[in-house]
């Protein structure tokens, strides 16, 4: 049984997998200014009060876009149960080609996102990363990552509102009521969270006439289940798919 992190820049999705099945998966959050002791206090609380014993674990993956996280968490899990955990990188084998000049500017999320949609689908797929960023990727039939988008995701936008003008407030990333927003928070709501879904289905679009293969689209990431209503695209909401790619990551490697 390991135990898989994918570090964003919001929060830390974490599972445990025995094989490439999850037996339990949770989150908590990304705060690169928390020390790596605090970091292993939380892993070993949140582990536990997921029903994990640490004794049963073997051993650990990571993925990060987060300077300095991946490391904060190995030394914490090597700290809690004495296992190593390797910190994923593009050049290992993540299950698909990377057919891009620059593999190693891409962010490894991504690709693990690719790989496991690829397996899931044995086909050409989009993978939408809906979380800090949004990200549209697209992967071929013959499993080859060609590229794709990244642009500001929902919270990020929220954010942004509230702290570049004087008067907007800052607004949780809740479901509108309406498309019609009769105040400053619902108008906020509606046009960041439809927005969202608009740019994705765009996006959708593009890739596929791009991929001329039919591609499934996934869904995933921690804004996932807020953003899918409003898709218009065919799709499927898969929302741990990088902590899938890392199990299978674990399972393959020597």
């Amino acid at each position: 049984m390991i135990l898989a992190f994918d570090i964003g820049n919001t929060s830390i999705g974490c599972a445990v997998f025995e094989g490439e099945t999850a037996v339990a998966s949770w989150r908590i959050p990304t705060d690169p200014q928390i020390a790596w002791e605090a970091y292993a206090t939380l892993v070993e609380e949140s582990a536990s009060s997921n029903g994990i014993d640490g004794a049963a674990l073997t051993g650990g993956m990571t993925s990060s876009v987060v300077r300095g996280m991946g490391p904060k968490l190995i030394q914490a899990v090597h700290s809690l149960w004495g296992l190593t955990c390797t910190e994923v990188i593009p050049s290992m084998d993540l299950g698909i080609e990377v057919a891009v000049s620059r593999p190693e500017l891409i962010g490894v999320d991504r690709l693990l996102s690719a790989g496991a949609a690829f397996r899931l689908s044995k086909g050409a797929a989009i993978t939408v990363g809906l979380g800090t960023a949004i990200t549209a990727d697209l992967v071929s039939r013959s499993g080859h990552f060609l590229g794709g988008t990244i642009s500001a995701g929902v919270r990020t936008s929220l954010w942004s509102l509230s702290n570049r003008t004087s008067l907007l407030p800052q607004v949780e990333p809740e479901a509108p009521k309406s498309i019609l927003g009769t105040g400053t928070v619902d108008a906020i709501q509606a046009g960041v969270l439809y927005g969202a879904a608009g740019a994705v289905d765009r996006l959708v679009q593009e890739l596929s006439q791009a991929s001329k293969e039919d591609p499934e689209v996934f869904v995933t990431g921690g804004d996932a289940d807020l953003v899918s209503p409003y898709l218009q695209s065919r799709h499927q909401v898969e929302s741990d798919l990088v902590l899938r790619g890392l199990a299978w990551v674990s399972s393959n490697s020597s």
